[in-house]
């Protein structure tokens, strides 16, 4: 299939497009500066597997969890080319998305983002299916929810990160991290096209990022009135 993907949860942004078995992907870890590369990172990888966005079959993204103007940046570019071209894009919840590649793992796998103040964006898996959905949260209320009979692998941009808090409120936790997490636009391609293939609907024009936490705006705007 022809296609162009999108990860926009975390501060590092990565865009890739395949065409057949071809494929091609780049990462932005640029801060503020993502707004300004991101279509042109459209457009390189569209030309690095020679398409045009009217020939693509979908798009899809991370829906969220996830950073505020990240998401809000990927929404823009996929929604854009379904209005020029009416190609359909998937929505595929962002911690999914992460864990996806670790299905089969024996034992329970935590997806994590951190969200910052101490706080992270998370869910925890077992057999491939969610046993504790998304939430904003912390480390400790994810270790309440983990035992030390079980293994545990942590997923997700920010899993390292995570494994430093965990260890600090119980070193017996058998863990499993990777330094270096595969990427999560492979794992975008796989399940958009199960999708395709299941007839799911992709996002309607009114849908948008999934956010589990109001913005800084929201907050203010709040605590004025």
């Amino acid at each position: 299939m022809k296609a162009l993907v999108i990860d926009s949860s975390a501060s590092c942004m990565t865009v890739a497009a395949k065409n057949g078995d071809i494929k091609a992907s780049l990462v932005l870890d640029m801060g503020q500066k993502q707004s300004q590369k991101l279509l042109p990172a459209v457009d390189y990888v569209l030309s690095q597997v020679e398409l045009n966005s009217s020939e693509l079959d979908y798009t899809a993204l991370t829906s969220g969890p996830g950073t505020f103007t990240g998401l809000r940046l990927a929404f823009s570019a996929l929604k854009a080319i379904e209005l020029a071209h009416n190609i359909p894009v998937y929505g595929i919840p962002s911690l999914d998305a992460y864990a996806f590649p670790f299905s089969s793992f024996e034992g329970k796998v935590v997806s994590v983002i951190d969200a910052k103040k101490d706080q992270f964006f998370a869910a925890i898996y077992e057999n491939g299916k969610a046993i504790v959905e998304a939430a904003d949260t912390t480390a400790e209320k994810v270790a309440e929810k983990l035992n030390t009979d079980k293994k545990i692998l942590l997923c997700g941009p920010d899993a390292v990160i995570f494994t430093d808090e965990l260890k600090k409120l119980n070193a017996s936790f058998n863990i499993t991290v990777f330094p270096s997490q595969p990427l999560c636009t492979e794992s975008l391609f796989t399940i958009a096209e199960e999708m395709i293939e299941q007839k799911k609907e992709p996002l309607a024009d009114y849908d948008g990022p999934v956010y589990l936490r109001k913005s800084e705006a929201e907050i203010k705007l709040e605590n004025s009135n």
